[in-house]
């Protein structure tokens, strides 16, 4: 047993500093047993001396000797068993999540970085409590960080930090400063990333911690925001299969959309998984009942997909139909007596070709701003609207070396048009980057291709979610295969299955434009 290192400070409480200091201010770290490998877990200050996890004196990263590390297999939740353990589903549908976790997470030797086990840092600042250390940034996430990803911000935001729980759960504290963290370029944000995802992955075999589901859920959509901030290539999927794993073990949809919260954190992760899947063209995680569950009376929400996403309700529904048959359709192209039936596909065409976006009846009456909030609505949905046009041309009726129609290039260029036309100082022009994307994919325009370039760079950096920045060398990959074997003989899927297939499984990356 090493000897821990004690310093000890008197049980004074210093002015809280600034926020962006505190995210800059180092993590301290105390010695792991002799027994396991030296696993970095950071300790508050605090006057008892006791760690914010409830824990005093030399702790194992596991809580037992015979535990496994970082790389031991530790299932994946989708059921309680009978003594209330998570267990992971029968068959193919849940991965272990410790392995998962464990290939995310940065190894010790690429963690160079993290402060050095054997030196305990004193602390500058002594706190009563962890929220008195972190609350300032806490509160600045909530009020600018978690909105970012919206359309505008809502009551029912799935991404704001809520202090439901005390003690706060530490893998989402440690989530929102990581997010928080990259947000201000401090350079403890890889530390905090690190730590949520170690100490989650500990809160889903410890029992005590079986009744806090709904900050679990929490973690997932910060983590899953904050995997979007470094590129559109990342591991979407071990983030839905583990929500999906963790609502199921909790009672199923019937028992989480009770919470007006949490029924807009699923619709959140509907979109994402249809989203993830419309570019794979592979099944959704999430099985279609909640897609049912959700889309039902939309009137009765406290949320709407506008604001989550920027896409209409109606033009939703459509997106997660579409996502399931093109999985279909790439399936039956590899079977020999199965052929795939487009009479849906045609009906889908037809309600997007007569849609159009219907003004509120009250807006006659409005303000100014209301009337450019409806313009800018509209010009989003249009661009969806038409977005989705093309992706059932590509991937339903396009057949390798065929003339592309002059009504793909319009449609193109209309989505073009109708995204520059939103307003720059809204943040609703952001949300149509995936229309954006198929519709670059389709221009052979220079200047037309540089305006979309420029708009990718100018959000990238306005919202810092390096998805933006990341779609740039996915277009010029794709452009330059079109002009070196031909425009008719190249398209998106192209570039997107290589990437793709570069992954190993189970550990799948994909491309997300969420």
């Amino acid at each position: 047993m090493r000897e821990r290192k004690t310093m000890h400070f008197p049980p004074a409480i210093i002015d809280t500093p600034p926020p962006d200091r505190l995210l800059n201010e180092p993590i301290t770290y105390y010695e792991a047993k002799d027994s396991g490998p030296d696993v970095n877990v950071p300790e508050e200050a605090s006057p008892s001396g006791e760690t914010p996890f409830g824990v005093s004196g030399d702790v194992s990263p596991t809580g037992a000797a015979d535990s496994p590390g970082l790389e031991g297999l530790s299932p994946y939740p989708s059921k309680l068993t009978d003594d209330g353990q998570l267990q992971s589903a029968d068959g193919d549908t849940f991965y272990e999540w410790s392995s998962q976790v464990a290939a995310i997470e940065p190894s010790p030797e690429a963690a160079s970085d993290l402060p050095n086990t054997t030196t305990l840092i004193p602390p500058s600042v002594l706190y009563s409590n962890i929220y008195q250390r972190f609350g300032p940034i806490l509160e600045r996430y909530n009020m600018e960080f978690c909105t970012i990803p919206l359309t505008s911000d809502l009551q029912m935001n799935p991404f704001r930090y809520r202090r439901t729980i005390v003690p706060e759960p530490m893998f989402l504290v440690h989530a929102v400063m990581a997010l928080a963290g990259h947000h201000v370029k401090s350079p403890s944000t890889d530390d905090h990333h690190y730590t949520a995802l170690k100490l989650f992955r500990e809160s889903l075999n410890t029992p005590a911690n079986l009744g806090d589901g709904s900050s679990m859920l929490d973690a997932i959509m910060i983590l899953f925001s904050f995997d979007e901030t470094q590129s559109t290539l990342g591991y979407w999927s071990t983030h839905l299969k583990g929500a999906y794993g963790l609502i199921e073990a909790y009672g199923g949809i019937e028992a989480w959309t009770t919470s007006a919260r949490a029924d807009a954190q699923i619709g959140l992760l509907l979109w994402w998984d249809a989203i993830t899947s419309l570019l794979s063209r592979e099944d959704c995680v999430f099985p279609y009942t909640y897609v049912e569950a959700i889309l039902s009376n939309p009137g009765d929400r406290r949320w709407n997909f506008f604001d989550l996403c920027g896409c209409p309700h109606s033009v939703v529904t459509l997106v997660m139909q579409v996502a399931r048959l093109s999985a279909e359709k790439r399936q039956s192209s590899s079977m020999r007596y199965v052929t795939f039936d487009a009479t849906v596909i045609t009906q889908i065409e037809q309600v997007l070709e007569s849609w159009h976006h219907i003004s509120p009846a009250a807006l006659a009456f409005g303000r100014e701003e209301d009337i450019q909030q409806d313009q800018d609505c509209m010009h989003c949905s249009e661009a969806w609207r038409h977005g989705l046009l093309l992706y059932v041309y590509r991937v339903f009726r396009w057949k390798p070396g065929s003339p592309i129609p002059m009504r793909v290039v319009r449609w193109a260029r209309v989505i073009v048009d109708h995204v520059v036309a939103c307003r720059d100082e809204s943040m609703i022009a952001r949300q149509a980057l995936l229309p954006l994307f198929f519709a670059g994919c389709e221009q052979r325009d220079r200047s037309v291709r540089q305006k979309i370039v420029q708009f990718c760079s100018v959000w990238n950096d306005r919202t810092r979610y390096q998805m933006f920045g990341s779609t740039i060398p996915l277009l010029e990959e794709v452009w330059a295969e079109q002009e070196a074997k031909g425009f008719e003989n190249v398209w998106w899927g192209h570039v997107v299955d290589r990437k793709h297939s570069a992954s190993c499984y189970p550990l799948q990356m994909r491309i997300c434009f969420g």
